[in-house]
């Protein structure tokens, strides 16, 4: 084993090589050498210590955390239309992509499945079957997708949404006045309600089971608690009036 230092000279000498060949290369071999050597030629070594650098931020020592970060602002921003809308951090990242492919109209629903060739014996709704499956109907309009959103409105005592969309679910409408932190919080809830009903329907389809609209409610009082209490430090959410009053933290 050697080290490129112990072959190649240092700055003061870039030219020098030190070999130390068991036979001397010859055919293939000397050409890759003679190409290696052209390569190198041009490259200066010092006595400093390597390290990873980068173009993308100003030639800054690389870290994977500030990759992750320019990964997120290009990959989950949806244009200026809903650049400000695409990011909540009071959920986790697989509801913010979750709301990204929606937006891009990447979920697998039916009707892109058989449009992409794919042999399905159905393209209706795998919960009420009474319309092809899009992304529309799946998340809006099934009548198990009605069920959830009143059970979620009737929880945050916002009345009925007769003309529910996906731009209202995007930036958090309500027709209600809320606190900019309260919107917030009412954007969370929408995501993560759209993200369990397509998780549920996705156990309809691959597990041949679906939970309940009550369980599903439950679920999704459950895990947007936790979620978002412990994003949100400094705010104190109690469990009991997240269940009972949760329209008090729209105001706050």
């Amino acid at each position: 084993m050697a080290s490129v230092n112990s072959r190649i000279g240092l700055a003061n000498h870039p030219e020098s090589f030190t070999w130390a060949w068991a036979r001397q290369p010859s055919g293939r071999g000397l050409s890759d050498l003679m190409s290696l050597i052209q390569v190198v030629s041009e490259v200066t070594l010092s006595d400093k210590v390597d390290s990873w650098i980068w173009n993308l931020d100003g030639d800054k020592p690389f870290t994977v955390k500030k990759l992750s970060g320019l990964c997120d602002e290009n990959l989950l921003s949806c244009g200026t239309n809903y650049s400000s809308t695409m990011r909540n951090n009071l959920v986790p990242k697989k509801i913010e992509i979750f709301v990204w492919r929606l937006m891009k109209k990447r979920l697998p629903v039916r009707i892109e499945l058989d449009k992409r060739g794919i042999d399905l014996h159905s393209v209706r709704c795998p919960f009420c079957d009474d319309d092809i499956e899009t992304t529309d109907h799946t998340l809006l309009f099934c009548s198990f997708a009605q069920d959830i959103w009143k059970r979620i409105n009737s929880w945050w005592g916002l009345g009925s949404f007769l003309n529910l969309s996906f731009n209202e679910i995007l930036r958090g409408n309500s027709g209600v006045s809320m606190s900019p932190f309260g919107k917030k919080i009412w954007q969370a809830i929408e995501w993560i309600c759209a993200y369990y009903i397509w998780k549920n329907r996705n156990n309809r389809v691959f597990r041949g089971n679906s939970w309940s609209a009550a369980v599903t409610l439950n679920e999704i009082q459950v895990k947007s608690f936790e979620w978002i209490s412990l994003r949100k430090r400094g705010k104190k959410f109690d469990w009991f009036t997240w269940l009972s009053n949760p329209h008090l933290y729209l105001s706050s």
